[in-house]
């Protein structure tokens, strides 16, 4: 089915990009890390390789835009301020600290502190009578010394008046809401993320929609989900045995038990779905596929290959030198995906159990 493997040493260096070297993406709270694979890359046999499917040197020079004010994620502009993005916890969990501190309690003088509201969609005001536990009752109630009332919320009506034909009104459970670059039901056309190129979630700038830009790092400290969530699974179809689970790490002492874990936020989705992706593969995985298969695998990964050293930004006589040194790394999970590695958001399948996700790519 395939030929012999041939090992080809890793190139020395990699490519500068804004979220390369930090915390954040290197150790990941979340994301229960995956191996990475087999320590020697893993190559498709050479004559599965296609001819040549790609754009001569004279297509790809000069190429800096897209007519017609269309988003161009290629054409990127650099802020001046950008930072790197950093995790919640990385700096006390990636130093053998605590993963999260125990929250401040609050004080019996100082006011209730009010629930957060949606980070997407203001909610509307509901009337008095709606809020739950506004309606008290007919008949008189007596406090007890400990102050709890001996008197369910509702009580019977007092005598001569006829019991209310209605049931009791039930405050509706808001549903879930998803942060809009991760809605997979309606994609935002702002946002832009490829999977297979270094990390580089970029979303469209309003004044110029033909440019890009680096999303900043408090916008993915954004929570990625309304009631918040802790823990999620993302499945795809054309990846059955690698699905991506992000969990967060158990307290290490008791102390720290009361202490609740911060919600998922958009970069944690990110991270983890870019991590888990670009694993390397092993000859078991490539022993699962067909023969057609393994040539459209191939094919997804040269063009890969291409593309990343296609926008790596080096000079033209050193292109194919960087392709090589790419095309090293070996297969990865993301060749899989057959060049659909945009992402589109996540969505809910009817038959999937609570907190089960998938993952559509375009």
């Amino acid at each position: 089915m395939s030929s012999p493997f041939v090992y080809v040493p890793e190139a020395n260096g990699s490519m500068n990009y804004p979220y390369g070297q930090n915390p954040y993406h290197i150790s990941h709270p979340y994301f229960a890390t995956t191996p990475t694979g087999p320590n020697t890359p893993f190559l498709p046999p050479a004559t599965l390789y296609p001819t040549s499917p790609f754009p001569t040197h004279a297509e790809l020079a000069g190429h800096t835009g897209t007519p017609n004010g269309a988003f161009n994620p290629n054409s990127v502009l650099w802020p001046d301020d950008s930072h790197t993005y950093e995790s919640p916890y990385a700096a006390s969990w990636g130093n053998g600290g605590q993963p999260y501190a125990r929250q401040r309690t609050q004080s019996w003088t100082g006011p209730a502190q009010q629930p957060h509201g949606s980070p997407f969609l203001a909610p509307a005001q509901a009337p008095a009578f709606l809020h739950a536990n506004s309606y008290t009752g007919h008949g008189h109630r007596r406090s007890n010394s400990h102050g709890a009332s001996s008197l369910p919320p509702w009580v019977q009506p007092q005598p001569g008046y006829p019991a209310s034909a209605y049931p009791a009104f039930q405050q509706p459970a808001y549903p879930q809401q998803i942060h809009p670059f991760l809605n997979g039901e309606a994609p935002s056309p702002d946002f832009h993320f490829d999977m297979a190129a270094p990390f580089l979630p970029l979303r469209r700038v309003p004044n110029n929609p033909a440019h890009s830009m680096p999303i900043p790092t408090p916008e993915l400290q954004i929570p990625a989900f309304h009631p918040p969530r802790t823990a999620l699974r993302i499945l795809h179809p054309q990846l059955p045995f690698w699905p991506v689970d992000l969990t967060p790490p158990p307290p290490p002492t008791p102390a720290h038990a009361a202490a609740g874990p911060p919600p998922l936020s958009l970069g944690d989705i990110l991270v983890a779905l870019h991590k888990s992706l670009h694993t390397r593969i092993s000859h078991a995985d490539w022993a699962t596929l067909d023969p057609a298969a393994e040539q459209a695998v191939t094919r997804a990964f040269a063009a890969r290959c291409h593309n990343e050293a296609a926008k790596s930004g080096a000079p033209m006589h050193a292109m194919s030198d960087v392709e090589h040194a790419v095309r090293s790394q070996g297969v990865k999970r993301v060749d899989f995906l057959l060049g659909r590695t945009v992402l589109r958001g996540l969505v809910k399948h009817p038959g999937d159990p609570e907190g089960v996700v998938r993952l559509v790519t375009a």
